[in-house]
C-alpha cells in the first residue's frame, strides 16, 4: 500500500469517527508520527467540512471536532453516552 493510500485509509476512518464521536485520540512516538496525524485530522475535517482542532500532549494527540454539539443529533448522542457511562456501574451490581 502506498503512502498516499495509508494516510487517505486514515483520514477516512478518523472522519467517521470524527463524525460519530467528535473525536480521536491516538498516541504518538515521535515528531514524524505527530506531524503525520496533525496532517490527517485536519484532511478529516476538510473531508466532513468542518472544524478541528489538533492538541498534543503527553504523547497522545487528540483530534477533535470544535464545533461538536451543536446539532441536536449530535448534543442527544453525548447526552446518551454520558448517561449511559453513569449507569453503567449501577447495572454490574443489581439490587437485591
Amino acid at each position: 500500500m502506498s503512502h498516499d493510500q495509508d494516510h487517505a485509509d486514515l483520514v477516512s476512518q478518523w472522519a467517521e469517527q470524527l463524525r460519530r464521536t467528535g473525536g480521536v485520540d491516538v498516541r504518538y512516538t515521535d515528531d514524524d508520527d505527530l506531524a503525520r496525524y496533525r496532517r490527517a485530522g485536519r484532511d478529516a475535517g476538510k473531508l466532513l467540512d468542518r472544524p478541528v482542532q489538533t492538541v498534543a500532549r503527553h504523547g497522545i494527540i487528540h483530534v477533535s471536532l470544535t464545533d461538536w454539539g451543536d446539532n441536536p443529533l449530535e448534543t442527544r448522542l453525548e447526552d446518551a453516552r454520558t448517561r449511559n457511562a453513569i449507569d453503567r456501574p449501577f447495572r454490574a451490581y443489581p439490587e437485591r
